[in-house]
């Protein structure tokens, strides 16, 4: 039997379909959404890239700056410890022309003994026979020691000139540098053309320059930081500071105990020991290192009582020798006088430079020092320093500004979005611009395993004395690091928006 419809109640409507349209505006919306928040991802991925690229451009020349540090350090170094060696050369030249002198015997001295003691010979001929002993050595210092300074003088130059050479390569590189260095992290991406010539990096151009510069110290008598280095009690060896000893050995060279000649009254014996006094000095005008060896026969008899005699001298020198003696042919107290302190060629037997000075060094110094063993490349040469006393660790900064097309910046440029949906992507006139900057510090590593310039083993380069090191080129400690970038740079940047003209892109 088939139901019949209840009368009055109408047949209920369809509901497949209705959640559609939500779910259509939903999937537009966020489609939107997603449409917008793709392009800013890739807006942002793209910024960060670009600052990153600029940070590695900015440190890449930070570190061209640290290795121009570095380099003078190890270049002064190399050449203190050149001058060390041509002052040793000065000194054994000084000291072997002395002995010679010493063992021929110096004519009136030899007169004189010739007259007091009965058997002179017991002192003419063992000087004899030492003379004979040293002449191969004499023979082959005078053949290599003027070649042996000549090459250090040559090597010193050098690297002297290496110094100025280096420094300025090194300054025209950056700009090449900061551009390779944007090109290898991004290939779209380079330094911005003209800015390490523009107005807005002049500034930090003229500090980076003039934070070194090149000093010559020969020819003036101001204090120098390299001749202090130099002449530092620690830098110089004995031999070349104070050259003291007894020239009277066994088991007879100069030396007597002999009986007295008739002519000696009353009668008894004559003793003769000799003393050798000497030293090397860098002119106080600092154009050359000079040298004096001398020799003192102290003579006892019963006649005439104590007397010192000449036995023997020497001197040598490098460098310019026509300004030997400020006050020609007068000795004058300054001219015994070296830089750093050091006076009398040795002997401190008196406080005051030019007193008491033994007769043989005198004349020694009366006669000059002889041919200089290096005329032209004798003496203090130019090196790169820091201008004045620095109280910072900080280098100038080094700031560079990189670029990239804004039609490069997104590999989807559909998805850029138009109009009100257009995601800005913060360029200027076609391109999007990224600052950084870094510089070189200074830093010796300290004992802290924790502190600056912490090192493996960082005792073993401590100073010895415990005390902070102050910047300078005499000790490689430059390391690098990134720096912030003033407002006032960010600020200019944005005014600038510098143009790239064409054909000179990716040129820095």
């Amino acid at each position: 039997m088939q139901r019949s419809a209840r009368k009055g109640r109408g047949r209920p409507a369809r509901s497949r379909g209705q959640a559609l349209a939500p779910a259509l505006l939903f999937l537009l919306i966020g489609g939107i959404g997603l449409y917008v928040a793709f392009g800013s991802f890739q807006m942002t991925g793209a910024k960060i890239k670009l600052q990153n690229t600029a940070d590695a451009a900015a440190y890449s020349a930070a570190v061209l700056q640290a290795r121009d540090y570095n380099f003078s350090a190890y270049t002064n170094r190399a050449m203190v410890a050149n001058q060390v060696t041509a002052a040793q050369v000065v000194a054994l030249k000084s000291w072997i022309d002395e002995l010679d002198a010493t063992y021929t015997g110096y004519t009136d001295t030899e007169d004189l003994i010739r007259t007091l003691a009965a058997h002179p010979a017991l002192w003419s001929i063992p000087n004899q026979r030492g003379r004979i002993d040293i002449a191969p050595v004499r023979n082959t210092l005078d053949a290599l020691l003027p070649s042996v300074e000549q090459g250090i003088g040559s090597i010193t130059r050098a690297l002297s000139t290496a110094q100025l050479h280096y420094h300025m390569a090194l300054i025209t590189a950056i700009p090449d540098t900061v551009d390779a260095v944007a090109r290898q992290n991004q290939p779209d991406t380079h330094a911005t053309a003209g800015f390490f010539t523009s107005t807005r990096n002049a500034t930090q151009l003229v500090a980076w320059q003039s934070y070194t510069t090149i000093i010559t110290p020969a020819g003036t008598l101001d204090r120098d930081r390299f001749a202090d280095v130099v002449t530092d009690a620690q830098t110089l060896d004995g031999f070349v500071k104070q050259r003291a000893s007894s020239r009277s050995v066994a088991p007879n060279y100069q030396q007597l105990d002999d009986q007295a000649s008739p002519q000696c009254r009353p009668a008894g014996r004559i003793t003769i020991n000799v003393s050798h006094i000497g030293g090397t000095q860098l002119r106080t005008d600092k154009k050359g290192w000079q040298s004096i060896d001398a020799s003192t026969a102290h003579i006892m008899t019963p006649c005439t009582g104590p007397i010192d005699a000449i036995a023997g001298h020497g001197g040598s020198t490098n460098g310019n020798t026509r300004g030997y003696m400020t006050n020609p042919p007068f000795v004058s107290w300054s001219d015994w006088k070296g830089y750093g302190g050091y006076y009398n060629f040795g002997d401190h037997t008196s406080p005051t430079p030019g007193l008491l000075i033994p007769d043989a060094m005198a004349e020694q110094f009366t006669l000059g020092p002889g041919p200089s063993l290096d005329a032209n490349n004798g003496g203090l040469l130019p090196y790169q320093d820091i201008a004045g006393t620095p109280s910072a660790d900080d280098a100038p900064r080094i700031t560079i500004e990189v670029e990239r097309d804004i039609g490069t910046l997104t590999p989807t440029r559909q998805l850029g979005g138009a109009a009100r949906m257009q995601v800005d992507n913060g360029g200027a006139r076609g391109v999007m611009r990224a600052l950084a900057s870094a510089q070189a510090y200074f830093v010796r590593p300290s004992g802290d395993p924790f502190g600056a310039g912490a090192l493996l083993h960082a005792s073993e380069w401590l100073r010895e004395d415990g005390k902070v090191e102050y910047p300078s080129t005499f000790s490689p400690y430059w390391q690098v690091r990134l720096a912030p970038v003033s407002d006032g740079e960010r600020t200019a940047a944005r005014q600038a928006q510098m143009p790239v003209a064409a054909g000179t892109r990716g040129r820095p």
